[in-house]
């Protein structure tokens, strides 16, 4: 981690709005790294904090529900759950329940903490199966692994808000894109420093900066932190899956599918852990009070995104718009005769069939099953079919599913009341099958276009998040210097307006500094200009290393660098100008023509009640240089009035 990185991460560490865990989970961790410390002393330190010591008792009776004995003492837990346990527990859950809500109102903190869940069991499950990976430290990394999104939202919630409605979730490089250009850091190097501050392994920081695209390519043996950053990201992909509603999960379940493969599980492995953790979510959800949904089986949803014909390669999903296409048909009928004659009828033409008796079971069976077309009598208990219409419309879940209303009166007013609650079909009871046929093919026409439709939508979202990524990518182009790698001057300008900007907001100090190469051209006069390059490039990375994390260091023009340093007054400033001066002189650069250092002059202006814009601000900087080379080079100077 470079020095400005450091510093960058430590200003958010220093922050009161940060998440964190409560007292009572940080003295847990410390506790529990001293190998002498008793169960009852760990107990002890827990009962401090009473709703943390609920929720591990919740825990600890909600994972042994097959027995009859009730745990009642906390005592008793730490003994059943183990320290270890307990202590990734004890984290997990403070920070959870001091971070349920917060400042940053596009931020969806109850999705946030649902994802986070869904990550956790899956992590805790699917590590299970993967050499060298402690499942109850997984759970804790799951949990945790994308805190530095909280992060930001509470500590810069403005900024943050910004942010997400500018990210097309779709896109995690995005998201990356757009932190790391508003706040020089990303989510995942926040998370890491998190986890370094609360004491977790240092297997944990690297593997959570690695998450979101570890290398899938390289070979993991003796790479603890690559094997953990892979169960980060396929966890993940379960989380969204858990999350996501209808066809939208078949690329998602393919994903799950390719990931499983790379971790080195067979599918029945895969689905068996996926089933597990599905239900351990659902459990986990009741425990600490998180929303969850009851999704199908992890088969039943590779066999819908099978039906769809979704594929996770990114490329166009290509519907079956064949008419012998299979639906997932919900029947409703008060009369089981009838209801179970439908339904065999439906399934022996190889469709999903579902059944419910109740209008009120119906809108649970769909929530739950998202089906594709639904039969439904008119005349239902409790709710009937005519108002189970109305329901369905009202849901953003289920308002798009076809409808076709069956009644035993057949006149026009009843037809007329169908279609105004929202039917897209009606047929007269009892049932004449060559109608239903007819009828069927007609919907599956219709669900066929709606799919086609839907995947054409986000066919063009992909195509135009694709756009949006390769213009960023060229807009970065324009900012950065090609031969360093650092910005170039326009990006420097830019910046420094930026920054003036937000120390007049916040009343905070500003500088500037300019370094140039002492001799530069008889570098390349006397070595050639491939020498030269390799002077410019070796300066910039020794510079770029002695900056904090809240600096930033441009290639200005020719062998000249602009540094921005936002926060630092005068006696950072002699630290800053000395510091990079000193690393520059004691840096040999190793070229085939040129071997030895060389040195800079450096130019310091700090932001005084006399700078009245940021171009004077350089103006000082550059007096302060050329003083720096007037006083013999390899010089810093600092600009102290006006």
């Amino acid at each position: 981690m470079t020095i400005a990185l450091q510093s960058r991460l430590d200003e958010l560490l220093a922050c009161d709005r940060l998440p964190s865990p409560t007292g009572v989970g940080l003295s847990i961790l410390q506790l529990t790294q001293d190998e002498s410390a008793s169960s009852d002393k760990l107990a002890l330190v827990l009962q401090r904090d009473p709703a943390l010591a609920g929720l591990i008792l919740k825990y600890a009776n909600s994972a042994q529900s097959h027995s009859s004995s009730k745990i009642t003492t906390v005592n008793e837990a730490v003994i059943r759950l183990g320290t270890s346990l307990v202590r990734q527990l004890a984290l997990g859950f403070s920070v959870l329940s001091n971070a349920r809500s917060g400042p940053c109102e596009t931020f969806d903190y109850i999705n946030f903490w649902t994802r986070s869940l869904a990550a956790a069991v899956g992590c805790h499950v699917l590590s299970k199966h993967l050499p060298r990976v402690a499942s109850g430290e997984a759970f804790t990394c799951g949990l945790l692994c994308q805190i530095g999104q909280l992060c930001l939202a509470s500590v810069h919630p403005g900024e943050f808000a910004k942010i997400l409605d500018d990210w097309d979730e779709s896109s995690a490089e995005q998201l990356i894109e757009l932190e790391q250009e508003c706040f020089a850091i990303d989510h995942n190097q926040v998370s890491a420093a998190l986890f370094a501050d609360w004491g977790l392994p240092e297997l944990f920081q690297s593997a959570v900066e690695q998450q979101e695209a570890p290398n899938w390519d390289a070979n993991a043996e003796g790479q603890p932190q690559l094997l953990l950053a892979r169960l980060l990201n396929t966890a993940k992909i379960l989380a969204e899956i858990c999350v996501t509603e209808g066809d939208k999960r078949a690329p998602l379940v393919y994903e799950l599918l390719n990931r499983g493969e790379k971790l080195g599980l067979d599918v029945q492995t895969l689905v068996a852990a996926c089933d597990e953790a599905l239900d351990e979510w659902v459990r986990m959800g009741q425990v600490l009070e998180i929303i969850t949904l009851v999704l199908p089986s992890m088969g039943e949803l590779i066999d819908r995104a099978r039906q769809t014909g979704g594929r996770a390669s990114g490329g166009r999903h290509t519907a079956i718009e064949t008419e012998a296409r299979s639906l997932r048909i919900l029947v409703v009928d008060a009369d089981p005769a009838a209801c179970d004659s439908l339904a065999q009828k439906l399934r022996e033409a190889d469709h999903e069939l579902y059944t419910a008796r109740t209008g009120v079971e119906a809108l649970e069976v769909a929530l739950q099953s998202s089906p594709q077309l639904i039969f439904t009598d008119a005349a239902l208990p409790e709710m009937d079919g005519l108002e189970l219409c109305r329901a369905l419309r009202r849901s953003n879940d289920t308002a798009k599913v076809y409808v076709i209303v069956q009644s035993e009166q057949s006149d026009d007013e009843r037809l007329v009341e169908a279609f105004n609650a929202g039917a897209d079909d009606f047929m007269a009871k009892p049932v004449n099958h060559r109608v239903l046929a007819a009828r069927l093919r007609a919907a599956q026409r219709l669900i066929g276009l709606q799919n086609q439709v839907e995947q054409d939508r986000e066919e063009i979202r992909r195509i135009v998040n694709q756009l949006g990524i390769a213009n960023r990518k060229l807009e970065r182009l324009a900012l950065d210097d090609e031969l360093t790698g650092l910005p170039n001057r326009r990006y420097a300008l830019q910046r420094l307006d930026q920054e003036w900007a937000r120390s007049d907001r916040n009343k905070e100090p500003l500088l500037c500094m300019i370094a140039d190469i002492d001799h530069f051209k008889k570098v390349n006069d006397t070595y050639g200009h491939d020498a030269g390059d390799i002077v410019l490039r070796e300066t910039a990375a020794v510079m770029k290393k002695c900056l904090r994390i809240t600096d930033v260091i441009c290639r200005f023009g020719g062998e000249e660098f602009l540094a921005i340093c936002p926060g630092a007054d005068m006696e950072m400033a002699k630290i800053l100008g000395n510091r990079i001066r000193a690393a520059v002189q004691n840096n040999q650069v190793e070229a085939d023509e040129f071997k030895g250092s060389v040195t800079i002059s450096v130019g310091v202006a700090p932001r005084i009640a006399e700078t009245t814009s940021p171009k004077q601000l350089i103006k000082d900087a550059d007096e302060a240089l050329y003083a720096a080379k007037e006083a013999g080079r390899n010089k810093v100077c600092i600009v102290t009035s006006g």
